[in-house]
């Protein structure tokens, strides 16, 4: 965390990966677990493939999360960037430590697909 006397900038609680990055970690793993949190009507408008949906705005959010093995890798994306870097932030703090969080979320997936496409 860096501080001086005009701003405090915080540091994310996950460590950022681009689009090309978790879709090179998805061709590579069967086994990797990825979280969705958005709205289970966001997710069931379309997600990335094997993703777990846990709506961060859900009051059980955190007990869901609980469930989660802590020792294991896990990739998170919300729409935008905003929810998944609050849920890191929650995560981190319930003892999680390897988060890797998806910059630009699902909004950024979509756009990246379509520009692969002829």
């Amino acid at each position: 965390m860096y501080l001086n006397f005009f701003s405090q900038e915080i540091e994310h609680e996950a460590n950022l990966i681009t689009v090309e990055e978790l879709a090179r970690h998805l061709e590579d793993s069967s086994e990797l677990l990825l979280l969705d949190v958005r709205t289970k009507e966001e997710y069931e408008e379309g997600h990335l493939p094997g993703a777990r949906n846990m709506d961060f705005l859900s009051e059980d959010f955190l007990l869901q999360v609980e469930q989660l093995p802590k020792d294991q890798a896990i990739y998170i994306y919300c729409r935008s960037g905003n929810r998944s870097a609050k849920a890191a932030d929650l995560m981190r703090k319930a003892g999680f430590r390897q988060l890797y969080d998806m910059e630009g979320g699902y909004l950024k997936w979509e756009e990246e697909k379509h520009k692969k496409q002829p």
